[in-house]
């Protein structure tokens, strides 16, 4: 982020700290049919991860030739794959003899794909390579049996991918710097497409998809649901919030940010004195503290289930066990406290279905969350 927007930034949060407000929204209702109707659920996969970029690793996962991933998402198995050129690619992993999967899901590094059903064989290019019994198939020419490509790309230290079928060489192009927008600028500038992940780790999540994005786009409950981990860090219920978009930046000053206003604005740095959430539509969360960036993607499985795919960003590799013991320290702290958000992410989805209640209630300083809403239903309208 440039260093005027981050001045602006402090001053706005220094004129609500002083006047005692915060900003606020119109309260807003969220039906409980969002979190549990299968039809809508379905709409969501088509019209929306489908459509749009989602950050499935980081770009070192794939960094020497061979390498890949396999790994579903929307209900699409992908192929995530470092060419022997060093060009990212994305395949959808299903061999187009009889459709069985070419890598079972995980990491590996291979010199080509060979499919175990048929032994069908692709080079890391996609093109078939070679099928026994070459003559018996005249009416599937090698060239029509290339792997289903995906749009792949590079962005803030991440491989984003569309789970969706490419039709040609530019389709299977993705602008993320278009899609990103002056948000995705603002962490080019700290650096993030030099960053190296500390941890990765995907976890199951037994709550709708939406459900983390509203806990992380607001900071009503810190004071409550975190008193014992992170709610001394901060303002109770103060964030500054900037959309763009479907995108959005929310500033979160730490108690002490006051102490800039007996300094130059020339001096003025938001790292030590606040945490900048990026939120990238439909399902990319990145926490930016300072020195290093905690991120998440949430993937939809069911109406009432999804995955998590956590990341931890450092500047780059530990150059010591003094280094690996302080990013551990500050992982280990970000988890406890992404654990209590989940824990009442699934208290929440097990209540839904009970017929309760038939809205959930969004307050004022909840805006955030309500736009984000806001954007999922003109995404599927």
């Amino acid at each position: 982020m440039q260093h005027d927007e981050q001045k602006a930034l402090i001053r706005r949060a220094l004129a609500l700290i002083a006047s005692g407000g915060s900003e606020r929204g119109e309260p807003s209702l969220s039906p409980v049919s969002r979190y549990l109707d299968p039809e809508r659920h379905a709409r969501e996969i088509e019209r929306i991860f489908r459509r749009h970029p989602l950050a499935l690793c980081p770009s070192a996962a794939l960094a020497r030739p061979g390498d890949t991933l396999a790994i579903d998402a929307a209900g699409m198995p992908l192929l995530l794959v470092r060419t022997r050129e060093g060009e990212l690619r994305g395949f959808v992993n299903a061999c187009r003899h009889r459709g069985a999967r070419l890598r079972p899901a995980g990491a590996s590094n291979q010199r080509v794909f060979v499919c175990p059903y048929h032994s069908w064989t692709y080079g890391l290019d996609g093109n078939l390579r070679g099928r026994p019994g070459e003559a018996d198939f005249p009416h599937a020419p090698a060239a029509d049996c290339q792997l289903a490509r995906v749009p792949v790309a590079e962005a803030l230290g991440f491989v984003w991918a569309i789970p969706r079928v490419a039709h040609g060489e530019d389709d299977a192009r993705i602008d993320m710097e278009g899609w990103l927008g002056r948000f995705g600028a603002d962490l080019r500038h700290w650096g993030y497409d030099r960053w190296v992940p500390f941890d990765q780790r995907e976890f199951a999540n037994a709550a709708n998809w939406k459900i983390p994005f509203e806990a992380n786009l607001e900071t009503y409950h810190f004071q409550y649901a975190h008193r014992d981990s992170i709610a001394g860090l901060f303002h109770d219920n103060l964030l500054i919030a900037d959309h763009e978009g479907a995108h959005q930046r929310l500033f979160l000053p730490k108690r002490g940010i006051e102490r800039l206003s007996e300094l130059p604005e020339d001096q003025w740095q938001l790292g030590p004195h606040s945490n900048v959430i990026y939120y990238f539509f439909p399902a990319t969360f990145i926490l930016h503290e300072g020195d290093h960036a905690n991120a998440f993607t949430v993937l939809p499985e069911a109406p009432e289930r999804s995955r998590v795919i956590a990341t931890m960003l450092i500047p780059e590799p530990p150059a010591n066990e003094k280094a690996q013991r302080h990013w551990r320290r500050n992982l280990d702290s970000y988890r406890g406290a992404l654990a209590e958000d989940f824990a009442l992410g699934v208290s929440v989805q097990s209540t839904l279905a009970s017929g309760a209640q038939a809205s959930l209630y969004l307050g004022a300083t909840e805006c955030c969350s309500a736009k984000f809403h806001a954007d999922v239903e003109a995404a599927i309208a």
